[in-house]
């Protein structure tokens, strides 16, 4: 598991390392690096919640060989 605030391409837009926060690029990189088979992401921005899941997935996934899970508020996760 690991907070993305936001994509890397929105970073200037939503500032996440003002707050201390990763993007997804950098999430996704080093949970690839770790050898990670499952990432969940979470801790997300809420202004685009209609595309979010599968913008996050794809920017994930661009560096992630693993599976990526971009799951929404209250959302259960079965492990």
């Amino acid at each position: 598991m690991s907070e993305a605030f936001c994509l890397y391409s929105d970073r200037d837009r939503f500032k996440p390392y003002e707050k201390h926060h990763s993007t997804v690029l950098d999430a996704a990189r080093m949970a690839e690096e770790l050898r990670v088979r499952n990432l969940i992401l979470y801790h997300t921005e809420d202004n685009t919640l209609t595309t979010r899941r599968n913008r996050y997935t794809a920017e994930a996934k661009s560096v992630f060989s693993g599976n990526v899970v971009i799951p929404n508020d209250l959302e259960k996760i079965l492990i």
